[in-house]
């Protein structure tokens, strides 16, 4: 059995890995492509913004939908149907000559992105409570790794046109559906003879009112919807922002993104387990969203190469840490019939947090200057970092 558990680690860790790494690919080039494409090149903050708030929102709409199926159908069909709108997806995003193909490929491609709360899911059903953290964070590792390679390779693709990476983007996703399809098995037991029909009814306010009483869930839902949505501050002008501090185009902001990862995946994938075992995922939620906001206020003051990355490392290993924490915690507070609903719900939160961010980016970016959608940012961490005190009380108990 934990031979079989650890062979369905590893393809679950490769599926999601090649995914992100299309993904990944997309990020330092999106606003180069995006810019060529624009009629008015000078409204670049706030359209890009709609572009990741559309998807987000997708995202917070389909996400709790997605991930409660999986609890129903099965882990592996919803991860089919999301691979395979991924790969269609990028295609279309390749091909799009106007803004409006450009919103349109962006809304089908938050519809799809069923495999983060999914794969979540997926790794709730092969480990043990007490491996959980460290599971999560196997998945955050594949992200982070999707966010070493996938930003260079975007980076080093980028002079032959912003077509060729998406092109390669979908490529990769339909390797990772391949793998999906042949090596990914099921870990649902579905009951034969079970209606889909009743399932339905149970994406209602309800159930979102009732996770949100439960004493554990609602504190993490909205300290994990704060992070994101301060950290999608970063990922939406950052390369406009290193464009305008160090002159940086397309393939040198995908080696930063590069170094992002490194640092990201190694916490999470080496470090977070041991991390856990010592500390415990409530103090770490708590040390790493003091560390982040503190780091984010810090960012705009860096005018070096040399402190800016220092800063910016820091930003990497605080993500890494809080992230598979707060997974961690919200998985052990949910049945396990309800991972994937659950799970699905934590991910609305976080698609929640980049609608918003986004937004509020792109705003304080052309409004009041590049740097201050940072410091609001940080603030704002630094209030999560404050609210995660009442875990103390109520889920010290539990990790």
């Amino acid at each position: 059995m934990p031979s079989q558990s650890r062979s369905a680690k590893l393809i679950i860790f490769m599926t999601i890995f090649i995914d992100l790494l299309g993904f990944g690919i997309i990020i330092p080039i999106f606003p180069f492509f995006l810019q060529d494409t624009l009629q008015k090149p000078e409204l670049i903050g706030r359209t890009l913004a709609l572009l990741m708030t559309m998807f987000s929102l997708m995202q917070f709409i389909f996400s709790p939908i997605w991930g409660r199926l999986s609890d129903r159908i099965g882990r592996r069909p919803v991860l089919m149907i999301s691979l395979s709108g991924s790969v269609i997806s990028h295609i279309a995003l390749a091909l799009s000559t106007s803004v409006t193909m450009i919103f349109l490929s962006r809304i089908f491609m938050g519809i799809f992105a069923a495999t983060v709360p999914t794969a979540m899911a997926y790794i709730s059903d092969i480990t043990s409570p007490e491996e959980r953290t460290k599971g999560m964070g196997m998945v955050g590792a594949a992200f982070g790794l999707g966010f070493i390679i996938g930003p260079a390779i975007g980076g080093v693709l980028s002079p032959y046109g912003y077509r060729v990476p998406l092109f390669f983007a979908a490529a990769l996703s339909a390797l990772a559906l391949a793998v999906a399809v042949f090596k990914l098995k099921e870990t649902v037991n579905i009951k034969s003879g079970q209606s889909l029909a009743g399932d339905y009814r149970r994406f209602n306010l309800k159930n979102l009112y009732l996770a949100l009483r439960h004493p554990q869930l609602g504190l993490l839902f909205f300290i994990f919807l704060m992070v994101t949505l301060s950290f999608a501050n970063l990922e939406t002008i950052f390369a406009m922002y290193t464009e305008r501090l160090f002159k940086y185009d397309a393939r040198q902001t995908g080696y930063i993104f590069a170094f992002i990862g490194v640092i990201s995946a190694t916490v999470q994938g080496l470090l977070i387990g041991r991390l856990s075992a010592r500390f415990g995922e409530v103090r770490l939620v708590t040390f790493s969203t003091l560390l982040l906001g503190t780091a984010f206020l810090l960012l705009p003051m860096q005018t070096t190469l040399t402190g800016f990355l220092l800063v910016v490392g820091l930003i990497s290993a605080s993500i890494g840490t809080h992230n598979p924490s707060v997974l961690s915690l919200v998985s052990k507070n949910a049945h396990r019939d309800q991972q994937g609903g659950i799970l699905g719900i934590n991910q609305s939160f976080s698609s929640l947090g980049r609608i918003i961010g986004p937004l509020w980016a792109g705003y304080f970016f052309d409004t009041f200057g590049p740097g201050q959608p940072f410091y609001s940012a940080g603030l704002l961490i630094l209030l999560a970092s404050f609210m995660s005190l009442g875990l103390y009380r109520r889920v010290l108990v539990q990790s």
